[in-house]
């Protein structure tokens, strides 16, 4: 259960140099931002931006060059949303410039994460002379290798972190772009290639949003204009395939894209069994609504069996849970592409580093999720068992042979009892603000600050000792009636929150927003806590 810490916050200063309301006011005061980055998050400029930079210069020259050559490129992608929505764009871009293309998104379970030489051969001998990759790449060495040696020209496109030389014949990468580039997704890097190449367009920006939002980049910079681009195009239907996906696209904000379309893009690559993760590509880049309408079907039939079977595997694997500080739980039943779902939700119920692992065709393959405090990927990084390993601090994937799985447990409790890690109950900070400063206009205004940045989109709102008007139980949810100074407040409990409502209620915990239905409009709390 998560701790909140309620925040009294003089925001009057900023109230004052920027003419804010007291929430917005509040809001950007307690996350203790620079004025740099308050001006940003006001500003109202959100002209996309072309690089300059070297390596997407020659990058976009080498395509050219190969159009006026009537050369092939091959694209190499991804099978998480990201890696999708960076191949639809660099598909749509060639297609546009009318230069021979294919692409290949590997499957996740046979071929695993990134070009493989085996890849590079294939597209060699069906003609193709220019190899890229699109959120991948520079860790992919021998498939650079086997594409050199074949004679290709290798562009790798790509914004994970640089551990190694990428002997690639071309680097587009957000280290070597300007600053203001630092943020990108891969999808980001695309865009960038795309501009240069063909110059606005829509489809890119909005596809380059989603994968922004999948990835959990930081909203900032460039991104930040990407993600604000891509909602309102998004709201104009402009990419009929994104629109299917939402429920209402004049409701698009990243919350939409982030529970609505990416979790239907990724669910394809996780059960790559029994779909194919290429298929998205052209959904994704068409205008055909027969065709939209009847891949939609199938992909939300794919998610919810996802959520289904997630669901069961969380259940199976809680049975396994000891009292071991570190959870390593195996299942010859599991689904390779929903360990790392399972182990972010038995994770977050027991507050414990845990690692899931399925049986692969070889290897015992799965995913590790983490606790906050606690480097899982620095922990894990050095056991000698581990037949392939990546990640960061708070996820990672791994192989391991089935012989040594018993070794490998034994191991890392032993690591796990000499390390000192207690886990620490989070502690939200509860923004508290007073019921005169509560209203439509005050609520409306911090959509100004949207998207919210994680340094934003982390805090709630406190309000004191508010009169309940009314509790009514619904189906899903509970509803209080609150009165305030400027009018009615609408508290909303979802039930599947299991949040605990004291009889004597001290204060109402969570994010204001406006519910606008059927000519009604109604000021509203969606509750994260009642104290």
């Amino acid at each position: 259960m998560t701790a909140y810490e309620i925040v009294e916050t003089d925001a009057s200063g900023l109230m004052r140099r920027y003419g804010l309301g007291p929430l917005s006011a509040k809001l950007l005061q307690a996350a203790n931002l620079t004025d740099e980055q308050v001006t940003e998050i006001l500003s109202e400029d959100t002209d996309l931006s072309f690089s300059e930079a070297a390596c997407v210069k020659t990058c976009c020259a080498r395509l050219l060059e190969a159009r006026q050559n009537n050369e092939k490129i091959f694209v190499g992608g991804d099978y998480d949303a990201d890696g999708i929505c960076s191949t639809a764009i660099m598909k749509r871009t060639l297609d546009r410039l009318g230069i021979q293309n294919g692409y290949y998104i590997p499957d996740r379970f046979r071929e695993g994460y990134g070009l493989k030489k085996e890849t590079v051969a294939k597209a060699s001998e069906k003609g193709y002379t220019v190899i890229m990759t699109v959120d991948n790449g520079v860790k992919a060495q021998e498939a650079i290798a086997e594409a050199r040696k074949l004679g290709m020209t290798v562009i790798i496109t790509d914004h994970h972190r640089i551990e190694e030389d990428v002997d690639a014949d071309i680097l587009v990468h957000p280290d070597l772009m300007e600053d203001r580039f630092s943020t990108l997704s891969g999808a980001g890097v695309a865009l960038e290639i795309s501009r240069g190449l063909i110059g606005e367009d829509d489809v890119c920006t909005a596809l380059a949003a989603v994968a922004a939002v999948g990835d959990v980049m930081p909203l900032w910079k460039e991104t930040r204009k990407i993600v604000r681009n891509g909602i309102q195009i998004l709201k104009t239907g402009a990419v009929p395939a994104l629109s299917a996906l939402l429920y209402d696209p004049q409701k698009t904000d990243e919350t939409a894209i982030a529970f609505q379309i990416v979790p239907k893009l990724n669910s394809v690559g996780r059960m790559n069994d029994i779909s194919n993760v290429n298929t998205l590509v052209p959904f994704l880049l068409s205008n055909d609504p027969k065709a939209i309408s009847r891949y939609t079907i199938q992909l939300n039939q794919v998610n919810e069996m996802r959520k289904q079977l997630s669901d069961a595997e969380a259940r199976e694997a809680e049975q396994y849970c000891t009292d071991h500080n570190f959870e390593i739980i195996y299942s010859d039943s599991f689904h390779e592409g929903l360990c790392g779902l399972v182990a972010g939700k038995l994770a977050n119920r027991y507050h414990k580093p845990i690692v899931i692992l399925a049986k692969g065709e070889s290897l015992l393959k799965g995913s590790g999720r983490s606790v906050p405090g606690f480097d899982l990927f620095a922990f894990l990084g050095s056991f000698p068992h581990l037949q392939a390993f990546g990640g960061h601090e708070q996820a990672v994937g791994l192989s391991i042979a089935p012989e040594d799985l018993e070794a490998f447990t034994e191991a890392v409790q032993v690591k796990m009892k000499e390390t000192d890690f207690v886990y620490e109950e989070p502690v939200t900070k509860a923004i508290l603000v007073r019921e005169n400063e509560i209203g439509f206009d005050q609520i409306t205004e911090m959509e100004r600050l949207k998207p919210l940045p994680k340094e934003l989109s982390d805090y709630v709102f406190a309000v004191r000792g508010p009169e309940i008007l009314e509790r009514r139980e619904m189906n899903k949810v509970t509803k209080y009636r609150l009165q305030l100074a400027a009018g009615e407040l609408e508290a909303v409990l979802f039930r599947w929150k299991n949040i605990t409502e004291p009889e004597e209620p001290q204060y109402f915990i969570g994010r204001f927003s406006v519910n606008r239905w059927r000519n009604q409009i109604t000021c509203q709390m969606e509750t994260e806590a009642i104290l």
